[in-house]
């Protein structure tokens, strides 16, 4: 095998506008009760800030695992456009090995425009259909990461498990929205050969119902229902009620919400689960791990984009 890594992560890269709009706005209004934003049609509404910023999970969890000194690669699609030059020069400043990024040309990148009104985002996304043709030959890493992808995921995710059975690399696994619209019965493969299951509550819930597997809905029991299902440690994030885990023991853990004023939630999961494994991949034990994602979550929500607020090991512990 030519390189060696500490960490693979499949998933996606995508480059984020933000724009920040005023808490009161004459052409915007929040419906208390429905949670509907209303625009003014026709009007013309001034931005306050608008930052263009490398973002997608794989992005993000790969710059996130960088910063903390874990050696990784991150292995997705862009387009051949002006988006994927910045997503290229994004990764490579923030020492993320780029090998296998894969540019399909005459084609655009994934983008989204994410509007910053009274502290919550409103998120406008174009997704681009891509065939997710990766190819891990030749590539030696202790961890493989894998993440939300677009429609055609399946063969992808087929890969990544052949891969893991293979080399025994570890797989870290989050599903994105696409993998729980399909549900257990898609997953179940994954979640078998899964060493570090990360979901939230709901989704937990949605899991354990459909493997049958599901008595009631607290945290605490469904980190055992999800656990019999493959991986040996199991993380459900839970917003301001924090996060739970379980390891390998059977031990179960919770640590509280990280005590920082939220500015903008783009990127939260992502940081907590590259701090946690960043954690796991240096040999500290769950409840450290969980500190670490947590501490790093934290400081995420107080930065606008999904990645100016990632820590160093010095600044975790600091």
């Amino acid at each position: 095998m030519k390189h060696t890594l500490d960490a693979i992560v499949v998933g996606d890269a995508v480059i984020d506008a933000f724009l920040a709009i005023k808490n009161t706005h004459e052409f915007l209004r929040l419906d208390a009760n429905t949670h509907d934003l209303c625009v003014r049609y026709g009007a013309k509404i001034p931005v306050d800030d608008c930052q263009f910023l490398l973002g997608g999970n794989g992005a993000n969890v790969a710059v996130g695992l960088s910063r903390l000194a874990i050696n990784a690669s991150l292995c997705a699609e862009t387009g051949d456009d002006e988006f994927s030059s910045k997503i290229l020069r994004g990764l490579s400043e923030n020492g993320v090995d780029t090998s296998l990024l894969i540019k399909t040309p005459h084609a655009p990148s994934t983008f989204s425009v994410i509007l910053n009104f009274q502290k919550e985002r409103t998120i406008f996304s174009r997704h681009v259909l891509r065939k997710h043709a990766f190819s891990l030959e030749n590539i030696a890493a202790k961890w493989v990461y894998l993440t939300s992808l677009g429609e055609e995921w399946k063969e992808a995710y087929a890969s990544v498990v052949s891969y893991v059975q293979q080399t025994h690399a570890k797989l870290a696994f989050n599903p994105g929205s696409h993998q729980m619209e399909a549900g257990f019965p898609a997953l179940k493969e994954v979640l078998a050969h899964t060493s570090l299951l990360f979901i939230n509550l709901e989704e937990a819930q949605k899991i354990a119902q459909e493997a049958k597997n599901f008595s009631k809905s607290s945290p605490e029991e469904l980190l055992v229902s999800l656990q019999k299902l493959g991986s040996s440690i199991v993380v459900i994030t839970n917003g301001e009620h924090g996060s739970y885990s379980i390891d390998k023991s059977g031990k179960v853990a919770h640590i509280g919400s990280y005590p920082a004023e939220a500015i903008e939630r783009t990127g939260a999961g992502d940081a907590y689960a590259s701090g946690f494994l960043a954690a796991s991949i240096k040999n500290l034990d769950v409840e450290e791990a969980m500190r670490w994602g947590n501490t790093n979550a934290g400081s995420v929500i107080q930065f606008v984009g999904a990645q100016k607020g990632l820590l160093t090991e010095g600044e975790i512990h600091g």
